[in-house]
This record gives structure tokens, C-alpha cells and sequence, in this order.
């Protein structure tokens, strides 16, 4: 019987809502456009794919899920941060 571990899945679902929470608060007042813009993307492309590599994961037999489950607590978080941000913009600007 082969004993469950982590594999790459595993480590990529944990490891991008980390990155994803760093790019957010890393240039929070930053001036120039095209960053902005390339976080913008980088976290509308990285919750879905964090989300469902996750699900993924915690579908898996053999793989431990422990970093999985973080993963997904962490990508939930990252969309209601911004989600709250987003709402903060669109109700509050002058």
C-alpha cells in the first residue's frame, strides 16, 4: 500500500493563493499602470485556477489534503478581500 503524501498539485493549490495574497499587498500604492494591471490579471487568472486545483486535489485518493484545504480557505479569503475592494470602488468614488 502506498502511503498518502504530497505531490505537486498539493504544494501549486497552496502555493498560489500565497502568491496571490503577496502581489495584492506587496504594491498596494503603486503608480505605475501596466503593474496594476498585470496584478489585476494575475489574480482573476490565479483564485479560479487555485480554487480548482483544490478541488482537484481534495478529490484525490491517495494525496494527504491538509494543504489543499488551506489552499481553498486561502482562495476564499483572497475573493472576499476582493470582492470587498471591489465593492469599496464601485460605491465609494467620488
Amino acid at each position: 500500500m502506498k502511503s498518502k503524501g504530497y505531490s505537486w498539485l498539493s504544494e501549486l493549490s497552496f502555493g498560489i493563493p500565497i502568491l496571490l495574497i503577496a502581489l495584492l499587498f506587496i504594491f498596494p500604492n503603486t503608480s505605475l499602470d501596466p503593474l496594476i494591471i498585470a496584478i489585476a490579471y494575475a489574480q482573476f487568472l490565479g483564485i479560479p485556477l487555485a480554487v480548482i486545483l483544490s478541488i482537484i486535489v481534495l478529490f484525490k485518493k491517495n494525496e494527504r489534503k491538509i494543504l489543499a484545504m488551506f489552499g481553498l480557505l486561502l482562495s476564499i479569503i483572497l475573493i472576499s478581500v476582493i470582492s470587498f475592494f471591489v465593492y469599496l470602488g464601485m460605491n465609494f468614488t467620488p
